[in-house]
């Protein structure tokens, strides 16, 4: 078969420029790869970005459609046209049930992020024993196969997040299609565990049969591959299967429903001075509660380069930095997989000792089942 020419290999496999490229330093050390963690110093902080923040933006038209019937219901009681008011114990019943069906929301949805987090950090300690175990017990006696495995396990998060985000096989990272020359398939996450599974056997049928503990060692990493063809099966059901439509629809309902009906319930107990705004606070904090569980619910999302690039941009082009795209960070609405995944990648690089230089390796041929 085929081999791509090791020159190729060695410059997809090239360190990336270090984030600090991209945003200033301070920036970066603030956010980093671990994502910014609330303090309950940022209260002040967190009030005056508030008219910038993303939630609010995804809620403005429920909100403000919301506001238009109180108002409507204000003015119409002013020109004393009708006085539309309803009891509020219809509401106080009422509220305690919508609660209840926020709380299952927002907790389903957070349930597939930490679920989504749990099977990243399973990805990661899985590659570290497989990049430890041909370090330790592969490379002594083939070098170029424990390169090549180490190779593949460093690929395998970058090809898993290029697959969660939805981006074409034609944008796979270099590296990625380097090591799945001539084609990577349709699914390059399986294609690289198919590639180390034979790159594995290839070892096992290179050693003697009295070599027990090696082999028993072989047996191990073949294991820690099933590892991450587990975690790529639960990546993929999480990200195919979304909370049901009819749970997701009955809460929206109930909740502009019970919203809606609000104001009309306020203007007797608080009159009409401070319906608008009891109405704005209690609406908002209520909208914002439902649309926190739509944005974490399909956790995987791209990592915040692009912000923290625009936040230095408008750091220079106005001298100053705007709290909200701060605040946001890594992990702001779900988890960043691509940033994930190059750490994953470097920590691979680290246990062999890349910068790569194996002159003679060439990448296996793998080709994608039908």
């Amino acid at each position: 078969p085929a081999r791509a020419p090791a020159a190729a290999l060695r410059r997809s496999a090239a360190p990336r420029a270090a984030p600090a490229a991209i945003v200033p330093q301070d920036v970066f050390r603030r956010v980093g790869s671990r994502g910014l963690r609330y303090s309950s110093d940022d209260w002040l902080a967190n009030i005056i970005s508030l008219p910038s923040s993303r939630v609010l933006k995804r809620i403005s038209f429920h909100l403000c459609s919301t506001l238009a019937v109180c108002v409507v219901a204000i003015v119409l009681e002013l020109k004393g046209v009708a006085m539309l008011r309803l009891p509020p114990l219809p509401h106080t019943l009422l509220g305690g049930f919508l609660g209840l069906l926020l709380v299952f929301r927002t907790n389903s949805a957070y349930a597939r992020y930490w679920e989504g987090r749990i099977i990243w950090g399973g990805v990661m300690n899985t590659a570290r024993n497989l990049a430890q175990l041909a370090m330790v017990h592969i490379r002594p006696i083939n070098p170029l196969a424990a390169a090549r495995i180490t190779d593949l396990v460093a690929c395998f998060p970058l090809a898993l997040a290029h697959r969660l985000l939805g981006k074409p096989p034609e944008q796979l990272p270099p590296r990625v299609f380097a090591a799945l020359q001539p084609s990577p398939g349709n699914n390059a996450p399986a294609a690289l565990c198919r590639a180390m599974r034979q790159e594995i056997q290839d070892v096992q049928a290179q050693i003697s049969s009295d070599q027990l503990d090696l082999r028993l060692e072989l047996y191990a990493m073949s294991r820690r591959v099933d590892s991450l063809v587990d975690a790529l099966g639960a990546c993929e059901r999480i990200l195919r299967t979304p909370v049901p439509t009819s749970y997701s629809r009955h809460t929206s309902r109930f909740l502009t429903i019970w919203c809606g009906t609000l104001p009309f319930a306020l203007l007797g107990p608080l009159g009409l001075r401070l319906a608008l705004p009891a109405t704005a606070v209690i609406a908002w904090a209520l909208f914002g509660i439902e649309e926190i569980g739509h944005l974490i619910e399909q956790p995987f999302i791209r990592s915040s380069d692009e912000e923290l690039r625009r936040l230095h941009e408008r750091r220079a082009r106005t001298g100053k930095v705007d709290a909200a795209d701060l605040n946001t960070g890594l992990y702001g609405y779900g988890l960043p997989v691509e940033t994930i995944a190059a750490t994953i990648r470097d920590e691979v690089d680290s246990i062999y000792g890349k910068s790569w230089s194996a002159p003679n390796m060439a990448p296996r041929v793998v080709n994608q089942p039908r």
